[in-house]
């Protein structure tokens, strides 16, 4: 099971984080595979819809996307309705809990219908939706869940009552003592209950049980028992019932008794016995190491059978033929055997023999380790299951029998918690619970606290979550600590196990040895060819770095050496099916490749392939088909990056440079500036300073990047300004600065702007008028009134592209236009609008000051009587603070919750809010001096609202000195702003209309004696 909504949200490979996604998730999970319109979403999530839903909802998906991780990293999917959850719905525990509830209704045979319940009732973990306990659509969803879980424990309870002897009944009393003491009025319950009373030899106590439920209905209800209830009750004055008959006892068979838990696999098991309740052929499959013989052993533990279940172990055979003489060996004859022995009745052949043999009698065999004797192992099965009508297989092989019949059951690895996790909850998750459990024995009172969590979440990572890796690491602490063990974990393939452990079972290197030794020739290339990449490759990827076709890949995932996985993304997934190494299998596979000599070939192979796919797609990444490529060169992360690692290692400066160029573009626009500068400074340190001929443009953006000094050299900005090339922009738009300050940057910008003016790609015009409106904003004469010229004709170049980067940068100028000329409302919905395309390429991140946007965002929202939303911007907001570390940033949100409190009417609160503020960067070198003049005027501004005038004015001052610091017109148009409420407030009206003319002067606006009322 994937989700599990059963309880407490539980989902595959991560935690959610955010009350609100995990509430979108669990209404998606209600209805797997169906969409879910995004008015019913909408109406759902918020109990007060926000001002613009769509939007939000949008955002919310967004951030669901990003949480999830393999193997639903694209499971939740956008249709022109609304949204749905792409998943089967098996892989949801109450679609799940349904079906097996529907299967046990329908079974006429008690036992198997009691197998089908109990795999149902064992998916429930708490009360259901429990994460959305308190929203409507929750309560009547959770209601009907706990309705259908009390018919399921009813019908199951009768199920087993039809087989219950007079000790089983007894157990069945006191089970159903609890239940009717918990719901008291449950009629069905109290039948049950005479009902066992009456199997146990206790007919007068079913009797007694009776007339109390009668009274409390009369009582409580005023109404008469219905007929269950009278049906129980003429039971029970019938003579008592007969003894069942003595079924015959059922053959103990040879399956061990597990001498370890089986920690993670409650829900495998109880899969696996719903399937073999109903399906004649299980096979187990999945990668060495996954734990699929001991996930049979626990299910064939829980199960019985009149000729007993039998473990059929095959490691041992050498030849399919020896498959059918395993089994005769394992299972005794009949006795006594109703033709004389089977070895002396004639038959066509040893496996007609044994299929005869078998034909009378119920059991189940289980087939362990069929991978390397598969062919044997699919004909015996399929000729034994023809044969004997009462026989069920459950097999396990790292690939399928391919037999009619078969129902496969993926033995995945251990669910892993994501990055940053406390102790408590990453022991949620089946590889940490594992690993401490198993670490616990070799090392007595070891525990996974909060000091030690993030090394056995990094171990249990790169050990893939493999149940039988991370039980040899874990054996390691009597030797190290779980820091060593972290450090020591890329040497994975030499870790040991028990001496009674099996020779496969010694090392993780002969687990993948024993895989290795049953491939063919063809496969061995290709597997060893495929540990290059990072990641996972495409078929097309596959083929031409590998030169292994979709048939040698498809025979390597159904030996469970290849894993196949989905990226995210919209429609069209069999065309972006992705094949990938578990790390532990690749690491094997990287050893084979170097003992062969291959490995400089195929990683030259490999980077051609990609510095080919990253130089096609660059050109895209400005056009409305963005978002795709966004989301192919995401899913291609790894395979990017190891082959610029590549490049780099192996001296490869024109490949390298290239790349780097071709990744600049997608790094920006998924504000990722940091890895980019990483990148950078890696390809200057390993390949030097002169610019390989024609790769001047790529090499001066390296050199601009990777450059610890606040300016750029003349010579690297006349590059970037003659290169004529679309991401030449790029310098300008990060705010590359030539030494002379923000008036020479105007200057240089403006240059830059008329070349690419008329330049022959539209983006790049485009690009052109948004760094004229920018540069006019900040720096020219005109002011805001011009710049919001320049911006608009930029927008309309945007959109005619459908390039969301741009729009959304455009749209956060125009904002600041807006908000320029005291128009909140148009500021917050053009911003708003930027967010939700910011949400789309990448998050508040995509744009070039993320924290800003949230708490703009925070600000308008509260400027327009939204507080509500406001606070829950800055919450968002002050969660990018505290990751980044950054105090302007934390200060930054200070600031604008004072602003908030004060218009809350908490003056006392803000007044706080803002010196704390001003104390996070006080001694702070290079602090914006804006912003410390719009912290001073906004403690002033509370400051006058207490009544403290003289302490208002001296943050005037403050306010003032800052902003002529600054050298920022629209600053200072908003310290003048305050300076005449200050003076206004005072009864000066005079000097106040004159300085509030002065500001809207300064803000390129038409004079008014207006006393500004934006505050």
């Amino acid at each position: 099971m994937r989700i599990g909504i059963l309880g407490p949200l539980r989902v595959t490979g991560t935690q959610i984080r955010g009350a609100r996604l995990r509430v979108l998730l669990i209404r998606l999970a209600l209805e797997p595979g169906r969409v879910v319109t995004a008015e019913r979403l909408a109406d759902d999530l918020w109990e007060e819809p926000p001002a613009n839903p769509a939007a939000a909802l949008h955002s919310l998906v967004s951030r669901l996307r990003r949480e999830l991780r393999e193997p639903l990293s694209g499971a939740v999917v956008s249709q022109p309705a609304g949204y749905l959850l792409d998943v089967p719905p098996q892989e949801v525990d109450a679609a799940e809990f349904e079906h097996l509830l529907r299967a046990g209704r329908a079974e006429r045979d008690p036992l198997r219908a009691a197998a089908f319940l109990r795999s149902a009732l064992s998916l429930w973990r708490g009360a259901a939706l429990a994460d959305a306990a308190d929203l409507p659509f929750a309560r009547a969803a959770a209601a009907r869940l706990e309705e259908l879980r009390l018919s399921a424990l009813e019908a199951r309870v009768t199920a087993d009552l039809a087989v219950a002897d007079a000790a089983a009944a007894g157990v069945l009393v006191a089970e159903l003592e609890e239940l009717v003491a918990a719901h008291p009025l449950r009629e069905p319950f109290h039948a049950l209950l005479m009902r066992a009373l009456r199997v146990a030899g206790r007919r007068g106590d079913a009797l007694e049980r009776f007339e109390r439920v009668r009274r409390r209905l009369a009582d409580e209800l005023g109404v008469d028992p219905g007929p269950e209830l009278r049906a129980a009750h003429l039971e029970a004055l019938r003579d008592p019932p007969a003894a069942p008959a003595s079924p015959q006892r059922a053959v103990r068979g040879n399956v061990p008794a597990p001498v370890t838990s089986l920690v993670g696999r409650r829900e495998d098991v109880a899969r696996v016995r719903g399937l073999l309740s109903a399906a004649r052929l299980v096979t187990l499959t999945g990668p060495g190491g996954a734990g699929k013989t001991r996930l049979a052993v626990e299910v064939a533990g829980g199960l019985t059978a009149a000729s007993g279940v039998w473990l059929v172990e095959l490691a041992s055979a050498g030849d399919p033929a020896d498959v059918a003489a395993a089994v005769r060996a394992t299972i005794p004859p009949a006795t006594p055997e109703p033709d004389g022995d089977v070895a002396t009745r004639p038959a066509a052949s040893p496996l007609d023999a044994l299929a005869e043999a078998l034909a009378g009698r119920e059991l189940v065999l289980v087939l362990d380790n069929c991978e390397h004797v598969v062919d044997g192992a699919a004909a015996v099965a399929e000729r034994l299951l023809a044969g004997a009508p009462g026989l069920r297989i459950l097999a396990t092989s790292r690939e399928p029998l391919d037999v009619p019949g078969e129902h496969l059951h993926p033995v995945r690895p251990l669910a892993l918690p994501g990055d940053g996790v406390d102790a408590a909850r990453a022991l949620e998750f089946p590889a940490v619970a594992l690993f401490a459990e198993r670490a616990s024995a070799a090392r007595p009172g070891f525990a996974v606290d909060d000091s030690v969590v993030a090394d056995v979440v990094a171990v249990c990572r790169e050990l893939d979550g493999l149940p039988l890796a991370i039980e040899l690491a874990a054996a390691r602490l009597r030797s190290f600590t779980v820091r060593q063990l972290a450090e020591a974990v890329g040497e994975r393939l030499t870790l040991r196990g028990a001496r009674t452990a099996g020779p496969r079972h010694r090392t993780l290197r002969a687990v993948i040895d024993w895989s290795w030794g049953l491939l063919s020739p063809g496969e061995r290339v290709a597997l060893r060819r495929l540990s290059v990449f990072a990641g996972g490759a495409t078929a097309e990827a596959a083929l031409r770095v590998c030169g292994a076709d979709l048939e040698t890949v498809a025979c390597l995932v159904d030996k469970s050496l290849v894993v196949v996985a989905e990226p995210d993304g919209p429609a069209d997934r069999a065309a972006r099916v992705r094949y990938r190494l578990l790390e532990t299998v690749r690491a094997y596979a990287a050893e084979r490749l170097e003992e062969v000599g291959e490995a400089r070939a195929v990683r030259d192979r490999h980077l051609g392939f990609f510095l080919e796919t990253a130089e096609e797609s660059e050109p895209g990444l400005r056009t409305a088909d963005q978002l795709r490529l966004l989301a192919m060169l995401d899913a291609e992360r790894g395979n990017l990056d190891a082959a610029l690692g590549h490049a780099v290692r192996t001296g490869q400066e024109r490949r390298a440079l290239r790349l780097f160029t071709a990744r600049l573009w997608a790094w920006t626009v998924r504000g990722r500036g940091d890895e980019a500068a990483g990148w950078a400074r890696a390809i200057r340190a390993a390949l030097g300073d002169a610019a390989p001929p024609g790769l001047e443009l790529s090499h001066t953006l390296c050199a601009l990047l990777a450059s610890e000094g606040p300016y750029a050299s003349p010579e690297a900005l006349r590059v970037v300004e003659e290169s004529g090339h679309p991401v030449a922009l790029w310098a300008w738009i990060v705010g590359v600065r030539p030494s002379g300050g923000g008036v020479e940057h105007w200057r240089r910008a403006l240059a830059a702007m008329r070349a690419f003016g008329d330049h022959e790609d539209p983006w790049a015009r485009a690009t052109a008028l948004l760094m004229g409106g920018i540069g006019e904003f900040e720096y020219g004469r005109a002011g805001a009134r011009a710049a919001e010229t320049w911006l608009r004709k930029a927008l309309a170049g945007y959109r005619a592209l459908g390039e969301r980067w741009g729009l959304s940068l455009t749209l956060y100028w125009l904002s600041l236009a807006a908000e320029n000329r005291g128009d909140a409302a148009e500021a917050l919905t053009l911003l708003e609008e930027a967010a939700e395309l910011a949400g789309l390429i990448g998050g508040a991140e995509a744009v070039p000051v993320p924290l800003m946007l949230r708490v703009r965002l925070a600000q308008l929202r509260a400027r327009t009587g939204d507080l509500a939303g406001a606070e829950r911007e800055l919450a968002r907001a002050g969660e990018v603070a505290v990751r980044t570390g950054d105090r302007v940033a934390a200060a930054r949100v200070r600031q604008a919750a004072g602003e908030v409190a004060r218009r809350r009417g908490e003056l006392g609160e803000a007044e706080g809010l803002l010196v704390e503020a001003l104390e996070l960067v006080g001694g702070q070198a290079g602090v914006p001096a804006q912003f410390l003049a719009t912290v001073h005027v906004e403690l002033a501004r509370v400051r006058a609202e207490r009544g403290d005038r003289e302490a208002a004015w001296r943050s005037l001052r403050s306010a003032l000195e800052s902003s002529g610091r600054a050298g920022d017109e629209t600053v200072r148009a908003m310290v003048l702003e305050a300076v005449a409420e200050w003076c206004a407030g005072g009864g000066d009206l005079s000097r106040a209309a004159l300085l509030a003319g002065a500001a809207r002067s300064l803000r390129g606006l038409e004079l008014t004696s207006r006393v500004p009322t934006s505050r």
